[in-house]
């Protein structure tokens, strides 16, 4: 029995102790109001499990994929789920159980067997008036597992975790590269431990695809896009193999499967960083003249799974323009002389920087954050007598829950630097 859908307008408190704030941000208390930040997390012994799987039927000539997802007999300890759907992206909800649609999202409540929610996900995006984020086109498509599955919050047992599987039903000749290992069956296993519910995640890139792969330790590297678009993939493998070692020290590991995502118009000519992957356009530079790399760029803010909370973006984009540098003079891709005259051009561009505190950092801003970085990072190193570095940090960084802010970034390098760093961070000023 497909469920009946309600209007609501969600305000005030839904049962079980759930508040939904300003209409915007769902704020979700497992248990009674207030609790849930307290509790601890179970040991894995204690845990109890629940499966979900979250399938897609890929429609080309639709740009679009039909989405199903199931909660299995064993999810009795889900109370209900809420979807915060983009309502341009996201369409045609229908599911087994109650469906209700509140003004930024729909609420599920399945059958106490399981049940299943469906919907139509549209692919394409615009990122800017005429490049693309995400795309479907006749032989290929582009896109993030978090647009696929729309944010969710549940409300379960506090031991109960999700063993969550992905399927894709890909048109004939089709193949796909994700950033996720297959099943014998030839699903895939999503798995995030720091998630009570593992949802997909990362670049996706589907269709009649040029790929090449790699391991290196423990990690499996794949280069991979739509084929016949004059991707550099073994360029790519190249500089990976250099740098890659180097980044396993900063980070003390890597993931075991990182995924590089290629691509050419009409895809955004840039570079985005997702869960375990990254996406970059095919006429990016490896190293550009400046001698940092889009690449190794965005891998850095793929490895410290960072976001930036209010005023933190130079922190998160200082980090990665740094080591984008860096790894290349400490893998001996470039020379130390070049590296030198690399901090000269970024002095001379830094002096059209303003404040570093801002909403999104600009060129000249970026340039200063680096060269704070690497004030930072000597300065601990010489207070240290060199038994810790700016790496120290970002591995701290790495590790940490929740966004990014100036005020924490201080912390955590006064740690590691054994006192106080205020000539550093007292011209940067107090948080706001």
């Amino acid at each position: 029995m497909r469920a009946r859908r309600e209007h609501t307008r969600c305000q005030g408190r839904l049962a079980g102790g759930v508040a939904l704030v300003g209409l915007v941000g769902w704020v979700v208390a497992v248990g009674p109001i207030g609790t849930a930040a307290a509790q601890e997390e179970p040991e894995e012994s204690e845990r109890i499990t629940f499966s979900i799987s979250f399938d897609a039927k890929i429609v080309p000539s639709e740009k679009s994929a039909e989405v199903e997802i199931r909660l299995g007999a064993d999810a009795g300890p889900v109370e209900w789920m809420l979807f915060r759907a983009d309502p341009m992206r996201h369409q045609g909800f229908e599911a087994d159980g109650q469906l209700t649609q509140l003004e930024d999202g729909w609420e599920w409540r399945a059958p106490p067997g399981g049940g299943a929610l469906r919907y139509s996900f549209s692919i394409d995006h615009l990122r800017d008036e005429g490049s693309y984020d995400a795309r479907c086109a006749k032989r290929w498509a582009i896109f993030r597992g978090e647009d696929l599955v729309p944010q969710i919050r549940i409300r379960t047992d506090p031991i109960a975790y999700s063993e969550s599987r992905l399927r894709l039903q890909l048109p004939e000749g089709w193949s796909a590269a994700l950033p996720y290992g297959r099943n014998a069956n030839g699903d895939y296993r999503v798995h995030d431990p720091r998630r009570r519910l593992d949802r997909p995640a990362g670049w996706f890139v589907l269709g009649e695809l040029g790929a090449v792969r790699e391991r290196f330790r423990d990690t499996r590297l794949t280069i991979a896009g739509p084929a016949g678009l004059g991707a550099r993939r073994m360029d790519l493998l190249a500089l990976l193999r250099w740098t890659l070692p180097s980044l396993y020290e900063v980070f003390e590991g890597l993931p075991r499967r990182l995924l590089i995502v290629t691509a050419s118009d009409p895809m955004w000519r840039g570079g985005l960083s997702g869960t375990n992957s990254i996406f970059l356009h095919n006429d990016r530079p490896l190293i550009e003249n400046d001698v940092t790399s889009p690449l190794l760029h965005e891998l850095v803010h793929t490895l410290m799974r960072a976001r930036a909370g209010k005023g933190g973006d130079w922190v998160v984009e200082g980090l990665a323009e740094h080591y984008s540098l860096e790894v290349l003079k400490r893998s001996g891709t470039i020379g130390s002389d070049r590296f030198e005259t690399a901090l000269e051009k970024m002095r001379t561009k830094a002096e059209g920087a303003g404040k570093l505190r801002v909403a999104a950092v600009d060129p000249a801003t970026r340039a200063r954050a680096v060269l704070v970085m690497r004030e930072i990072d000597e300065t601990i190193r010489e207070r240290t007598e060199g038994r810790a570095s700016l790496d120290d940090v970002t591995r701290v960084l790495a590790a940490t829950e929740g966004p990014i802010v100036t005020s924490r970034f201080r912390e955590v390098c006064e740690e590691v630097a054994g006192g106080p760093l205020a000539s550093i961070f007292d011209p940067i000023g107090p948080e706001r």
